[in-house]
Formats: C-alpha cells, sequence, structure tokens
C-alpha cells in the first residue's frame, strides 16, 4: 500500500520556513544584532501613547526569549501534521486568518488592560500568533489515544504538546494574554465567523509563485502542494490518517490484553507483539512476526475467512490475498490481522 512518509518536514515546506526564519531570526537579535532587540517589543504605552503600530509587526517575527523559541520550535514540528494532510496553501490560508484574527485580540485585549490598568508588561515577542490557534484543530481533529497513567491522570499522545504550550503561556501574565488570544483565534476561525475562512485565502497565483521560488529553495519542488487541489481530499491520504489511527487503537489494545496474560506469555508477546522491535525483519515472506504467528498455528485447521472482514481491510487498500493470508493466521481476529498487514506494508 502507498504510504506518504510523517518523517521531517517533507510536505510541509510552509512549517520549514517558518521554523528556519524564526530561528534565524532570533539567533541574530541575540548575536550581532542585539542592539535592535527594542524595536522588537511592544506594550499598551508605545502601541497607544506612542503611536508605533510597528511594532506589532515587528514583534511577530522573533523570539527574544530563547525559552520561548525552544519549545514553540517543537510545537511547529509537531503541527507540521495539518501541512501534510490539507495541502500547504489551505494551511497558509488559515494561519493568515486565525493569526489575523489572534492580532486583533490581542489588539483589544492589550487596550482592555491599560483603560483598567491591569500591569501585564511588555507581551511576549514571536509568532505566537501563529502557534496558539493550531491547539484547536489539535484538540479537535486529531485522536486521542491513552497510553498510561501519571498519578491517576491519564497521558496521551498529545500530552507533551499541550505540556510546553502551558509551559510558554504562563511565563508571565503577557503570555497568559497572548495564549488566551490565540486560541481564541483558532476558535474564530473555526466557526466561521463572519465567514472568514472564504474572505481570508490565499490566491491562487501566490501560491504558483511561492512553490516555484521559496519552494525550490526548500528542497521541495514539485513535490510542494501550493497550488489548488487538497492533499488531504486525496485517497492516498485518507488510506493514511485511516491507517495511522487503526494502528494507534491496535497496539493500545494489544498491550492491553498482554498486560491480562501470565508474565510468561505477555513477555513472549511483547518480543513478537506490535511495537518498536516487533517487525525485525520485513522480508518477502512477512517478517519475523508473521512467522511467528504462521509457526503458531500450524497443525490447526485453516480458520475459514470472513467475507465481511476481507471487504473491510480490502476497501483499505490493502491486497487481496495479503488480507486472506493476515486472517487465516489471526483466525479471523480483524484487530491482530490489520496489524499484520501495518507493520508488512
Amino acid at each position: 500500500m502507498s504510504m506518504i512518509a510523517n518523517k521531517g518536514f517533507k510536505q510541509a515546506p510552509v512549517c520549514k520556513f517558518l521554523l528556519g526564519s524564526a530561528i534565524g531570526s532570533s539567533l541574530l537579535l541575540q548575536l550581532p544584532l542585539k542592539q535592535f532587540q527594542g524595536y522588537f517589543i511592544y506594550t499598551h504605552t508605545s502601541l497607544f501613547d506612542k503611536g508605533q503600530v510597528w511594532r506589532i509587526l515587528t514583534s511577530k517575527l522573533a523570539f527574544l526569549d530563547l525559552k520561548d523559541l525552544f519549545v514553540c520550535s517543537l510545537l511547529i514540528y509537531y503541527f507540521r501534521v495539518f501541512e501534510k494532510r490539507f495541502g500547504s496553501r489551505k494551511f497558509s490560508s488559515y494561519l493568515l486568518g486565525s493569526a489575523l484574527v489572534s492580532t486583533i485580540l490581542e489588539v483589544l485585549a492589550v487596550y482592555a488592560c491599560r483603560t483598567l490598568e491591569i500591569p501585564i508588561g511588555p507581551l511576549p515577542t514571536g509568532p505566537l500568533c501563529l502557534i496558539y490557534p493550531m491547539f484547536v484543530p489539535f484538540y479537535c481533529d486529531i485522536p486521542r489515544v491513552p497510553l498510561s497513567h501519571i498519578w491517576g491522570v491519564p497521558m496521551t499522545g498529545k500530552s507533551i504538546s499541550y505540556i510546553l504550550g502551558l509551559q510558554a503561556a504562563s511565563s508571565s501574565p503577557g503570555s497568559m494574554v497572548v495564549a488566551i488570544c490565540g486560541l481564541l483565534g483558532g476558535i474564530l476561525w473555526r466557526c466561521n465567523l463572519c465567514k472568514i475562512q472564504s474572505l481570508v485565502k490565499i490566491p491562487g497565483f501566490i501560491g504558483r509563485f511561492c512553490q516555484a521560488t521559496f519552494g525550490r529553495l526548500l528542497g521541495e519542488g514539485e513535490n510542494t502542494h501550493m497550488d489548488t487541489t487538497q492533499i488531504g481530499a486525496t485517497i492516498e491520504i485518507q488510506r493514511q490518517e485511516m491507517t495511522e489511527r487503526l494502528e494507534q487503537q491496535v497496539i493500545w489494545q494489544s498491550v492491553q490484553q498482554q498486560l491480562q496474560q501470565t508474565p510468561r506469555a505477555a513477555a513472549q508477546n511483547l518480543v513478537n507483539g506490535p511495537g518498536i522491535f516487533g517487525a525485525i525483519n520485513n522480508n518477502r515472506d512477512g517478517g519475523v512476526r508473521y512467522r511467528n504467528l504462521e509457526e503458531n498455528v500450524q497443525g490447526q485447521e485453516p480458520a475459514v475467512v470472513s467475507e465481511d472482514q476481507v471487504r473491510q481491510l480490502v476497501e483499505m487498500g490493502f491486497l487481496d490475498n495479503q488480507v486472506r493470508n493476515a486472517l487465516r493466521v489471526a483466525n479471523n481476529d480483524i484487530a491482530m490481522a490489520t496489524n499484520i498487514l501495518l507493520q508488512n506494508s
């Protein structure tokens, strides 16, 4: 089955550019251009008393706090999945629209704090208005798969992103204001307030220009999806999303079953079962796990394959003969068969 790699920034040129520009500009202001840091800070005094509106833009260009730079760089890397699934043009439109709404809310919040004489100090710098809104689709669209519990609190594969976001938002009162405005901006964009999704869009000619210039500089070439076609609408990406979710669910279900078995059987299944070290050799005959399962069913009568399960797995993109073999080996356990097919695809 054809799958698109999830590693690195392949098919994510916007996130690559965002991360590279944030790191580059921040390091420049920390070392050779340190004397210009004052131009990247804005407070309610500089904004409303001195009328320096341009500071709103410059404050979004670089991180002056290296801790925020590190945390937000990790978040950009985690959130690149949205660009891969929906396409660079649609992703850029989302960033632009949600950042615009977040910035407007941020200015209103600063004005309200000034009117109510609430001290918040200088607001944090950096493209936080692009990062915080992405927590909204991250919470709503990325499946939640429990992995473990710490002090009774369930931990999932998404927990580290939430912890990083809280770390960045809790630095100061100004950081909290920016975080709340960013989340509200993402919610308003998702609700399509005043039809903002149709008003703020990256034009097609700008997408083609970016593909021909920045896309080539970033090493994307023709694979950069900056045209009008949405990546998320392709059958290949839909299959990828489905298999990723199934793989997470199957692995967790298998771990739960293993914990209920005897320690010896659990240890044996952990060696041959799903996980990082499960498939040591995915060769032509199906890999170590596949062969071990075949050996376990030797001497038993072959199971009658369920045609409904065959059709369900074939619709996901697997080959008919592979599906039937996997179901026979798994004794018609569709979860185990799916895991076999995923590990050997």
